[in-house]
């Protein structure tokens, strides 16, 4: 399956103490990555986030982002007297040593820092888990779609290179079969002059026997079956119900070292164009691969 490490989803739901929304985004990371952004209301729910998260995804990084926007209600329980009368008396002792007549507005004492202390919360931490759960899932069904659609639109672009590396390798197979006979015959000859210009005489039996282990040197015959065997591998491995990005990312690898050993084998000029397309082929084959978890 093709899974895109990139992607985002998000969910809301009122709550009792107001609006939760989870949002999930992600990109391109060669590990599991997760970072969690919470208000401060619920920060210690932060390990829990990375408990329910992890088996979400096997690689990429994931922020998750927590925003709460408190109802009214809410908001008043949190009132915290102990230091708005703090700010009172403070307040009311600079009066009175300023001879000031003006009243202490009781909203803008309520505006002032740590008066409205959202962290003394008590109403909250039983039931976050429980609403944000469902929220959480939600949120993951969207980014998990988004990421399966984006996976969906990569797989198009790799089968179409790849289908490109199986042509092409087609035409060097092709290619190689008419002239492996020619080659052989090349390096047979080759052979027989550098031995008869040093002066060494072979039985010819054994001229042959070194001649078919000097030969298996530049044979590009396995090279193309196993580049045969990777592209069917391939696409196997795309179709099974699992992200497999990593193992995609290897057989990339596999395929792309069989074309340098095969560029390096050959003599002929024509090979030797196909194998710079074969190569271009895979490259562009890895950089699609490279996004998918």
């Amino acid at each position: 399956m093709y899974v895109s490490m990139t992607g985002y989803g998000a969910a809301s739901e009122e709550c009792p103490w107001g609006m939760a929304t989870v949002g999930l985004s992600s990109v391109n990371h060669r590990y599991q990555d997760i970072s969690v952004r919470l208000p401060k209301e619920i920060s210690s729910m932060e390990p829990w986030f990375h408990q329910r998260l992890r088996g979400l995804f096997r690689r990429g990084k994931l922020t998750v982002r927590v925003e709460i926007t408190w109802s009214a209600a809410s908001a008043a329980l949190v009132l915290n007297k102990e230091v708005m009368m703090a700010y009172y008396r403070e307040i009311s002792s600079m009066r009175d040593a300023m001879g000031a007549e003006r009243d202490i507005s009781l909203d803008a004492l309520v505006n002032l820092p740590g008066v409205l202390d959202m962290s003394q919360r008590s109403d909250v931490g039983g039931d976050a888990a429980d609403f944000l759960s469902g929220i959480l899932d939600r949120a993951a069904e969207n980014w998990n779609d988004m990421r399966r659609q984006e996976g969906a639109h990569l797989k198009k672009a790799v089968d179409l290179h790849l289908n490109e590396t199986e042509r092409l390798m087609k035409a060097v197979s092709d290619a190689w079969t008419g002239a492996r006979d020619s080659a052989f015959e090349t390096v047979t000859e080759r052979l027989k002059n550098a031995l008869a210009s040093a002066g060494i005489s072979a039985d010819e039996a054994r001229f042959a026997q070194e001649a078919v282990i000097f030969a298996d040197k530049w044979d590009i015959s396995e090279e193309i079956a196993r580049m045969s065997s990777h592209t069917a591998k391939f696409r196997e491995i795309g179709e099974t119900g699992e992200p497999e990005g990593r193992k995609l990312d290897f057989l990339v690898q596999e395929m792309n070292r069989e074309a340098n050993t095969i560029n390096s084998k050959i003599t002929s000029a024509g090979l030797r164009w196909l194998m710079v397309e074969v190569k271009s082929a895979i490259e562009r084959i890895r950089e699609q691969i490279q996004n998918l978890e």
